[in-house]
């Protein structure tokens, strides 16, 4: 299908695959046909692609590509994939502080197309080509022609450093509401772009990543990937959910007796634990957004956790009434009304606590605070939900000798 377009219209819908998907389909081409429509993309596009492509193919094809396109791809395959460095544009318009506008806006005009394509400011070097200021284009074109750059530019710029992660350099761009953020190297020169397009593109891989992982699936899984790799992806975590879940299995076994003396109990196990699991995951979802977005840091748990404990016990005390008057129309049983309700009540601390806790703790501990972390809440709220319920239903039992 892809063959049948043109190069142009190749390469636009190659730039809008995913790197894999795309390298995936590029396997089926020639050389020249790789060659015509990756040399129409940005040189950063062209790295994600070229290190999608299985290695024997990367060498071969980037000595086919044109030197200067060949050499920029080049440069950006040295950065890591997920840093500033490799997701930057080593495309941009630089000019001295000495220029006129006039002489800048012929610069500009002289540009090739491809180099003026999507340009969204004109940065300001030194002779060391060290960073010193930065021009939007409005400001350019309503300058007075005889005016120099020097004049009009914005020294006060933001920029980025090569090594800076990806998911921090979204965060940035879209905070100051920029189109774009120049890259610098340790000396302070101007080597590249990120852009708002490519930040985008990130934050909704990232956001991707975080929602499969909470649920213990593969950040790297799509709709249609094969059913093999998708089984191999997933099995691991459905296996660490099936030990957790016998650890709940555990808690209820202890409480045999207790079941078997008060079977009305076990209708109301699994709607505690469903409505505290949600509880968790909402709570839960919550706080990895806010890491994700950088608007809490790893000190504010404390604070983060007692908002959550407000919201736990008013939600506990309208939920445990309302499952409390329901057992009691139910059975006619107070004593049934009152466990029911303590549990929920206390199972919709555990939930938000949890919720707040399994986050923050494996951000303590190194690991990215959405890997599988509703697992790790469900199996809390179920565990200490149970243990919860049918300690209270025990301790009625004894007290009141049923």
């Amino acid at each position: 299908m892809l063959l049948q377009l043109s190069p142009v219209q190749g390469a636009a819908t190659l730039a809008e695959l995913d790197a894999k998907d795309a390298a995936g389909l590029l396997g089926t081409f020639t050389r020249d046909q790789i060659i015509s429509r990756l040399q129409l993309l940005s040189p950063n596009q062209v790295a994600d692609l070229v290190l999608a492509l299985p290695p024997e193919r990367r060498e071969e094809v980037l000595k086919a590509l044109p030197p200067d396109i060949s050499a920029s791809v080049t440069a950006l395959l040295h950065h890591p994939a997920d840093s500033a460095g490799g997701i930057m544009d080593n495309r941009f318009i630089a000019v001295t502080a000495d220029l006129s506008v006039e002489a800048c806006i012929a610069k500009l005009r002289a540009s090739s197309r491809q180099r003026t394509d999507e340009l969204l400011y004109v940065y300001v070097t030194d002779d060391f080509q060290k960073l010193v200021g930065v021009v939007s284009l409005r400001e350019l074109v309503f300058a007075a022609s005889d005016r120099r750059i020097g004049e009009i530019m914005n020294r006060d710029v933001w920029s980025l450093g090569l090594t800076d992660d990806q998911e921090e350099v979204s965060r940035r761009i879209q905070h100051h509401g920029l189109l774009g953020l120049p890259v610098v190297d340790e000396q302070q020169r101007l080597v590249g772009v990120v852009k708002l397009r490519d930040a985008i593109r990130v934050a909704e891989n990232e956001a991707t990543e975080d929602m499969q992982l909470m649920v213990g699936l593969s950040g790297e899984e799509r709709l249609w990937t094969p059913w093999k790799n998708s089984i191999a992806r997933r099995l691991p975590w459905l296996g660490v959910n099936l030990i957790t879940a016998l650890g709940a299995s555990a808690v209820v076994g202890v409480f045999e007796n207790t079941l078997a003396r008060w079977t009305a109990l076990v209708v109301f196990l699994p709607l505690i634990s469903a409505v505290a699991g949600n509880t968790g995951n909402q709570a839960l979802t919550v706080i990895i957004r806010a890491l994700a977005l950088g608007e809490v840091a790893p000190g504010d748990a404390l604070r983060v956790m007692r908002k959550e404990l407000v919201i736990g016990l008013a939600n506990g005390c309208l939920l445990g009434l309302a499952i409390g008057l329901l057992a009691f129309g139910w059975k006619g049983s107070v004593l049934l009304g009152a466990v029911v309700g303590a549990a929920m009540l206390l199972n919709q601390i555990v939930g938000v606590l949890s919720g707040v806790a399994v986050p923050f703790g494996l951000r303590r501990l190194g690991v990215d605070p959405a890997l599988a972390s509703s697992i790790f809440v469900t199996t809390i709220t179920d565990i200490i939900g149970f243990f919860l319920f049918l300690g209270l239903a025990t301790i009625a039992i004894w007290k009141f000798a049923l």
